[in-house]
């Protein structure tokens, strides 16, 4: 094993040490066992995929009061899963998850570009989660 990847899997330890890891495996976990949100969310994506095959059909072959029926219901089955306590936990541990690895990643890439491991600092303060827009966190 390399230097390097015995720093990865100790990294991955950490990580995995973190609070907010734990609040997210945590949320995860309690998600996959809500059965009446599991149920929603496959009623949500099942309707998903009818308003695709929908939408795809030639115009002349739409039939817009069914279109119209399925976007409700989707509205209406993505405010229920929104509404769920253990997706409003999941999706704020997610954020908090997402934000702490934005920031592994981050201080990587500017050691691997050559700044002082030990002194750089991600400043995320202008970061927009699209790294295509990123002219780099300097």
């Amino acid at each position: 094993m390399t230097e390097v990847e015995a720093a990865v899997r100790q990294l991955g330890k950490a990580i995995q040490a973190d609070p907010r890891y734990q609040a997210y495996w945590k949320a995860k976990t309690d998600n996959d066992a809500d059965t009446e949100l599991q149920e929603n969310i496959q009623a949500f994506n099942l309707k998903k995929m009818s308003y695709q095959h929908e939408t795809e059909k030639l115009e002349e072959n739409r039939n817009p009061e069914k279109l119209e029926k399925l976007e409700q219901e989707i509205q209406a089955l993505y405010l229920q899963i929104m509404e769920n306590p253990n997706m409003q936990a999941f999706d704020t541990a997610k954020q908090a998850m997402n934000m702490m690895m934005q920031e592994v990643d981050t201080i990587l890439s500017l050691c691997a570009n050559g700044e002082d491991p030990d002194r750089c600092h991600p400043d995320l303060t202008n970061c927009t989660g699209n790294c295509s827009s990123c002219g780099g966190c300097h």
